[in-house]
């Protein structure tokens, strides 16, 4: 496959830096990549809108750029694609982005569109980073039985988000449904949580459960005032 060459012709290292990953859905590539490595198929389904041919050809792209490789371990049938340790240096970048993209383009989900837990979760944590003020260091497990497994945790500096199980013990587990969890979100209270209809179990001490309801209400909150849905 040609690769689809751009250049600007300036000296200049962010001219270079936006010819290896500043093409279409390269940066939202090396967004889900950061949060563990994912297969072919897990990038399409977070990558709505991308085709098959366009996903292969950006990771072709970033492969040539030193930015993403193939793992392909020998008796497994699926390639998994990871950040190298270049590509890994773009978090700060990307944090930095989707922390302006809170800041000054946020807008509520357009009917119809498809959320996906990975990428809630990664403006739950810009919110949480600079919207709040409690930083004391904190780590959840939310296993979501229709969307994958993710880590949220504060180091006490800012929050951070993995596609991964917790590496360590947890203050909260968040067990259920994407919807259930979105409801959840809507209507941050224990109550929601409590019954079987509800389709979600938040386990922890009551301590860690209630400042989880009120880290998660605080980010309701955040967004309910923002700018964007002021009149």
């Amino acid at each position: 496959m040609a690769r689809n060459v751009r250049t600007y012709d300036h000296f200049c290292v962010l001219a270079r830096a936006l010819e290896a990953v500043g093409d279409r859905w390269s940066l939202l590539v090396v967004r889900d990549l950061l949060s563990g490595p994912k297969r072919f198929t897990d990038l399409m389904a977070r990558l709505g809108g991308i085709t098959p041919k366009t996903l292969t050809q950006r990771l072709r792209e970033l492969e040539d750029a030193g930015v993403v490789e193939a793992d392909r371990e020998p008796g497994r049938r699926e390639v998994r694609y990871q950040l190298t340790p270049a590509g890994r240096e773009l978090r700060s970048a990307v944090d930095e982005l989707a922390g302006w993209g809170w800041r000054h383009a946020w807008r509520s989900p357009r009917s119809g569109e498809v959320i996906h837990a990975e990428h809630l979760l990664l403006v739950m944590s810009q919110v949480l980073s600079h919207e709040t003020g409690d930083r004391r260091p904190t780590r959840w497990h939310l296993r979501f039985v229709d969307d994958g497994e993710y880590t949220m945790e504060d180091d006490g500096e800012q929050w951070s988000m993995v596609s991964t199980a917790p590496g360590g013990p947890v203050d909260v587990t968040v067990v259920g449904t994407m919807a259930a969890w979105a409801d959840f979100v809507r209507d941050p209270t224990t109550a929601r949580a409590s019954g079987s209809s509800a389709d979600l179990e938040l386990s922890g001490s009551e301590a860690a459960v209630d400042r989880f309801t009120q880290l998660v209400g605080q980010f309701r909150q955040a967004v309910a005032s923002h700018p964007s849905r002021r009149p």
